[in-house]
């Protein structure tokens, strides 16, 4: 599939750094509406810079657009995307707002076009292996989820100072007025749908607890930086899902099933490590091991669990945020299911549903009752 991006800022520094070894993928060019750091990017990673996003759409050789603009230009660009006859693929959010991202979805069906958005963590192969062991039922039934998305006080570290591998500046002030929420909240979303299927509902509180960070930036009307929410799925499942800029990071997701607990320690990791711990066994399944071994030999396996191997299908590189996430992978699957009817693991149904949750995480209809998700999605 030939791609040309268009947003050269932050993020597209860690798209070209995870692009190369990937298959079927070819970067035709690149546009910004900034011309200086459309200049700077092209001319680091040596790319056609395209003069203007209607030069970009009038190259038919492009088929897919990849969208990576601040979030509140994602629905313009995308939506001249699709109306120009090219797929889609977004970073987050799809959109800012759920009429603005259905009319996404809406133009790209009549349209026949693929439309998908990050993130595509769900696609790592330690998040696959955690869905084949929950599959599996050797855990039993899988209970709760609890689900951490905290960044630290980012406000209190040098955040002026962070760039990109080509120099582009970390956009602080779009960060702090769109909210962690809405940037960060699908990292975690993305892998509980696709572990346990559509979010029927939300109960959430969100707040703004430091509204004067930003204040040097002139960032204004600030969002939520701190969103706390259960997200109730079929079969009883529940997960409590936290993002943050406040506290401590952390970014670990665990799973409490009847006969286990699993943990991913990082979910941005690619690599990070699935464990599978016996803590979470009832008194009556721990007392019955305990009696089948010595306790010098089942003890580290209760107090650590085990490690399950995990096969990746590639090395991730690690970008200059110090992460191995692969962000470009989402593009190569949507490529595989339009040109190779390669499984629907990415599209517009799960780009929608992740949107509609976020904005109950971060905009509440009514903090501490309940909201009925409207969309949804096929069973894993």
């Amino acid at each position: 599939m030939r791609i040309a991006i268009v947003g050269c800022g932050y993020v597209a520094d860690m798209y070209m750094q995870t692009l190369p070894g990937l298959d079927g993928l070819t970067l035709l060019g690149v546009f910004d509406r900034d011309p200086d750091r459309l200049a700077t990017f092209a001319s680091f990673h040596r790319l056609h810079a395209y003069p203007s996003l209607d030069a970009l759409l009038a190259d038919e050789r492009v088929e897919c657009v990849v969208n990576l603009t601040n979030p509140r230009s994602h629905h313009e660009v995308s939506l001249r995307a699709l109306e120009s006859g090219h797929h889609v693929y977004s970073e987050k959010p799809l959109a800012m707002t759920m009429a603005e991202a259905e009319e996404l979805v809406t133009t790209a069906r009549a349209r026949g076009l693929a439309l998908a958005a990050a993130p595509c963590n769900h696609l790592s192969d330690v998040v696959q292996a955690l869905r084949q062991e929950v599959a599996s039922g050797r855990l039993g039934r899988p209970l709760l989820a609890q689900a951490e998305m905290d960044d630290g006080m980012v406000s209190a570290l040098d955040y002026p100072s962070w760039r990109s591998l080509s120099g582009a500046p970390w956009p602080a002030k779009d960060e702090f007025e769109v909210g962690c929420t809405m940037e960060h909240a699908g990292y975690q979303i993305t892998p509980l749908v696709a572990l346990f299927g559509p979010v029927r509902r939300v109960t959430a509180f969100s707040a703004l607890l430091l509204p004067d960070k930003g204040a040097a930036l002139g960032a204004k009307d600030l969002a939520p930086d701190l969103s706390i929410g259960v997200l109730e799925f079929d079969g009883g499942m529940v997960a409590r899902l936290t993002n943050s800029i406040i506290a401590p990071a952390d970014r670990s997701l665990r799973i409490v099933l009847e006969r286990g607990v699993a943990t991913l320690s990082d979910v941005w990791e690619y690599h990070t490590p699935l464990r599978i711990s016996t803590t979470g066994s009832d008194l009556r399944a721990r007392a019955q091991r305990f009696a089948e071994k010595k306790l010098s030999a089942v003890m580290p396996k209760l107090l650590f669990g085990r490690r399950v191997p995990v096969r990746h299908a590639r090395q991730v590189p690690r970008t200059q945020g110090g992460h191995r996430m692969d962000f470009s992978r989402g593009i190569a699957q949507l490529a595989a299911q339009v040109e190779r009817g390669a499984p629907a693991l990415v599209g517009p149904e799960l780009a929608l549903h992740v949107t509609e949750v976020t904005l109950a995480l971060q905009s509440p209809a009514a903090p501490g009752q309940a909201q009925v998700m409207r969309t949804s999605l096929p069973a894993p």
